[in-house]
């Protein structure tokens, strides 16, 4: 049996939230507290930030933009 897994929505982060995108398909949250999240395969996992580099991440346009990363990494 397969089962699907349901992405997170916008209000499951806290209020400040900044999304990422490292290297076109690694979906990042960057919480108020200062940590920082990998959403790829749809499951958080804390990221170090020391492998940000300029020029390797931005910020994403938007929500949508980054959950489609996050839903292409399933």
């Amino acid at each position: 049996m397969i089962f699907k897994k349901s992405l997170p929505k916008i209000t499951d982060f806290p209020n400040g939230t900044v999304f990422y995108i490292k290297e076109f398909d690694v979906p990042l949250a960057h919480e108020p507290s200062n940590e920082w999240f990998n959403w790829f395969g749809g499951k958080p996992t804390a990221y170090d930030c020391v492998h940000l580099k300029q020029g390797n991440n931005w910020q994403a346009e938007s929500f949508e933009e980054w959950i489609t990363i996050v839903k292409e990494s399933l």
